[in-house]
């Protein structure tokens, strides 16, 4: 099981409009994430989905509604602060710093723990936890497997020993061996207690390990309901395929 701290505040979105430049692309979006389940946020590109990942960790400014987290507002706050509150992101494409070792990009991502022995502490669960990167801890990130590179990214997320982790679109450009291997990471981090915003294009799988979920379309949210529903939800089905 994958050690972490056990999630016990609500990430909530209300209301929220964002874009780029003059251009809302989230317009009036709500959605939450209860402490402990997967909730997962579906739509096709250019639906607004890494745009709403942007606003939660203040990369893009709310210009108008709220985000909390645990009661307390979070819009517009500083990333590295909203990362301090216990939010984590597994970013898009399983990005990694190329030019340095394994062990150098997870001590990158535990630089908000200031405390040099609950770094290394950290950094020892998260092998055991991943012990293909332990055998690989001095090799470059550039190397890696495309597999192995998603390993390193979810484990750098990690790092800060979060309540709440944010994967946007964590099966891109993988393998299907791999793909099941990072879903199968998000059943263990969910076991394990924690809350999991899971933005994905991969449906079937997606809303096997969600517990609820956000249909997204043109920067709006056009159904929601639990995984199950959700799965029989003509929205979704429109979104995706073009089915009316």
């Amino acid at each position: 099981m994958i050690a972490g701290a056990t999630a016990t505040r609500k990430l909530s979105a209300i209301g929220v409009t964002a874009g780029y430049d003059r251009a809302d692309v989230l317009k009036g979006v709500t959605v939450e994430v209860k402490p402990g389940t997967v909730t997962c946020i579906l739509g096709a590109n250019g639906a607004g989905k890494s745009t709403l990942i942007r606003t939660i960790l203040g990369l893009n400014r709310v210009r108008k509604g709220e985000v909390y987290f645990g009661g307390a507002a979070i819009a517009n706050m500083p990333t590295h602060k909203i990362a301090a509150l216990g939010i984590a992101t597994v970013p898009e494409g399983n990005r990694v710093l190329p030019r340095m070792t394994v062990l150098d990009n997870l001590k990158v991502g535990g630089l908000l723990m200031r405390d040099s022995r609950r770094v290394a502490a950290r950094m020892e669960e998260l092998f055991e936890t991943f012990p293909r990167l332990r055998e690989r801890r001095g090799q470059l990130a550039g190397t890696l497997s495309g597999g192995e590179r998603s390993m390193l990214s979810i484990a750098r997320g990690l790092m800060t020993d979060p309540e709440l982790v944010i994967f946007d679109e964590p099966s891109l450009g993988l393998s299907p061996l791999f793909v099941s291997e990072v879903f199968g990471i998000v059943r263990r981090l969910k076991t394990a207690g924690l809350s999991i915003l899971l933005v994905e294009q991969n449906v079937r799988q997606t809303l096997d390990v969600a517990d609820y979920g956000y249909v997204l379309v043109q920067g709006q949210v056009v159904a929601e309901g639990d995984a199950e529903s959700l799965k029989q939800n003509a929205e979704l089905h429109k979104a995706y395929f073009g089915v009316h």
